[in-house]
């Protein structure tokens, strides 16, 4: 019925179009006193025959050849128009522009409301108006076929980095843009249809409405449980506690100044890709306390054997210890290991050190 009614009001459109320009030739000959006022109507109707050849003219030449192009062109033109809606089934196929947010995850759907059709794909691209360019790689994704009445459910993990960045810039940038490109084949015509839709963070929805900022954006959380012991030429033993783990550590009086204790994280099975977040506005926090100063080795791993270190002074006292992002080298793509490590120092063989969740925050 849609298509109908579209088909309907193109034929219309360019009717009314024609009739128009047939009662504007007809008013100057009004204007020129070639014809009575009364005559207006009965000569935009002989116009209008003669327009789209149905009739025929008498008098001035270059009014016949002006009529006779624009009924050409429009002809031709709304022919041209009624092809498309004839056989394009850009109208069957509904896109639900809302990205439903829930647990970490996005989802979309497609509805196809008419008969079956093939080699459904479609691709997203996050673009800088302010750069004129593409952000990231564009993601894609395929569907063989999709019979009549039946819906494409697209699930999008926030843990890839497209995702994440995509919805953190709409979330946050102006300038950011989302555009989603769908293309299919009518299995019966052999017909190519192509699409274009923008998404805007008005399409960003949640359970309450319209996404948050603050709903989206959460610390990424390690558990202080999940720390590592290691020894070199030292002892240590790990104290799990409800917030914080305790390191309590010592060393023998031979041991060299080489000698250390270490807690650390190990992603080695796989790595923690932390590049999704934005370089200018992340940082890693921890809380930590000691029961006498000491000086703790931060070091981030990668997976390149390319490291971050940092000396962190920590003492009775219990601070917040952070570390932003872009005072580090690279991206952290490939996080293997974030480790704290104590060395040995003279009179000073044994002691505690209180640490709590790290956390990766975004502001």
């Amino acid at each position: 019925m849609s298509k109908l009614k579209k088909i309907m009001r193109t034929v219309i459109i360019f009717l009314l179009s024609m009739f128009v320009i047939c009662f504007l030739f007809s008013l100057y000959k009004v204007w020129t006193n070639e014809i009575a006022p009364t005559q207006i109507l009965n000569e935009t109707g002989l116009y209008f025959l003669y327009t789209i050849g149905y009739g025929a003219l008498e008098g001035d030449s270059v009014i016949q050849n002006i009529l006779a192009m624009v009924g050409i062109i429009s002809l031709a033109l709304m022919t041209t128009f009624l092809t498309i809606n004839l056989f394009w089934r850009l109208d069957d196929v509904k896109l639900r522009k809302d990205l439903f947010y829930e647990k970490g995850h996005l989802y979309m759907q497609f509805q196809n409301k008419g008969r079956a059709i093939c080699d459904m794909k479609v691709t997203f691209v996050l673009y800088d108006e302010k750069t004129t360019a593409n952000i990231e790689e564009p993601k894609e994704y395929y569907m063989p076929v999709l019979v009549k009445h039946s819906i494409w459910n697209l699930t999008f993990d926030l843990n890839e980095t497209f995702w994440y960045k995509t919805v953190y810039d709409l979330l946050t940038l102006e300038d950011k843009k989302l555009y989603c490109v769908f293309s299919f084949v009518d299995t019966v015509t052999g017909q190519s249809s192509i699409k274009v839709e923008e998404i805007t963070k008005e399409n960003l929805r949640a359970d309450q409405g319209l996404l948050e900022y603050q709903e989206f954006i959460k610390p990424m959380i390690l558990p202080h449980q999940e720390l590592i012991a290691i020894e070199n030429n030292g002892n240590l033993q790990l104290e799990i506690q409800p917030q914080e783990t305790i390191m309590n550590y010592s060393f023998s009086k031979k041991a060299d100044d080489n000698a250390f204790v270490m807690a650390y994280y190990s992603f080695h099975d796989a790595y923690l890709n932390l590049e999704k977040f934005n370089r200018e506005t992340t940082y890693l926090e921890t809380k930590m306390k000691s029961d006498d100063a000491i000086c703790l080795k931060i070091e981030i791993k990668l997976s390149n054997n390319n490291q971050f270190t940092k000396i962190i002074p920590v003492h009775q006292e219990e601070k917040n210890v952070r570390i932003d992002w872009k005072e580090l080298p690279e991206h952290l793509d490939e996080v293997k290991e974030i480790c704290y490590t104590i060395f040995k120092k003279e009179n000073q063989l044994t002691g505690t050190l209180e640490i709590g969740d790290l956390k990766v925050i975004t502001k």
